[in-house]
């Protein structure tokens, strides 16, 4: 849900990320991924950015996401995909409405890593609000994984992706990648060419208090 060049919440996990899947961050751009944060007004506008922005952005090949060219636009323009983009106003309705902060686990995993985030909302009053996403740990993936976003008209040759937990649903079983290969439901070959389309599972949905 994050793009993982600059800590947007997008489709991927969404859908900046998911259209160019990051590289392996070096050491310092892990560093500068450790904690990153934007500010949000009412309307959802992106007024400021914080920590190591730009660099975290361009190590991950992220020029669009450098912080001149989010700021000042609409955080729904960084969502695709209405399941996403539900689950995202849910999160940031609820920081506003209760007065209190919203605190979240997810993945944003690059083609070479699991990468276990965690973002947190605090509103600051007036309808305003903070949105940190801190990389908590990672690991890697046993298989390389080039993620390509379905293309409009791809027909049904993709599998679907949860942009919260990054599991696949293979059949009617949603589970990681490297199970799904391990267990011979995904076929090695089709895990190193995998075409996604973007959405959040029913087990993300419910222990996030949204109904699926």
């Amino acid at each position: 849900m994050v793009d993982a060049r600059a800590g947007l919440i997008t489709e991927s996990p969404g859908d900046v990320a998911a259209i160019s899947a990051p590289a392996r961050p070096s050491n310092e751009a892990a560093r500068a991924a450790s904690q990153l944060s934007y500010t949000l007004d009412p309307d959802d506008t992106i007024t400021a950015v914080t920590g190591d922005w730009d660099r975290f952005a361009l190590d991950n090949g992220g020029d669009e996401s450098l912080s001149t060219k989010v700021i000042g636009r609409r955080l729904d323009h960084f969502i695709s995909g209405d399941v996403t983009l539900m689950f995202v106003r849910t999160l940031l309705m609820s920081a506003r409405t209760l007065k209190r902060t919203v605190q979240r686990p997810y993945r944003c995993d690059s083609p070479q890593l699991k990468r276990f985030m965690e973002m947190t909302i605090v509103p600051r009053g007036n309808g305003v609000l903070e949105v940190c996403h801190r990389q908590v740990r990672s690991e890697p993936y046993r298989y390389s994984l080039p993620v390509t976003a379905a293309m409009p008209g791809a027909g049904s040759n993709f599998v679907k992706r949860c942009s919260v937990c990054q599991r696949i649903r293979v059949g009617q079983m949603w589970s990681e990648v490297d199970d799904a290969v391990l267990e011979g439901r995904l076929q090695q070959g089709a895990a190193a060419k995998l075409v996604v389309v973007y959405g959040v599972c029913p087990d993300c949905m419910s222990r996030r208090g949204v109904k699926p």
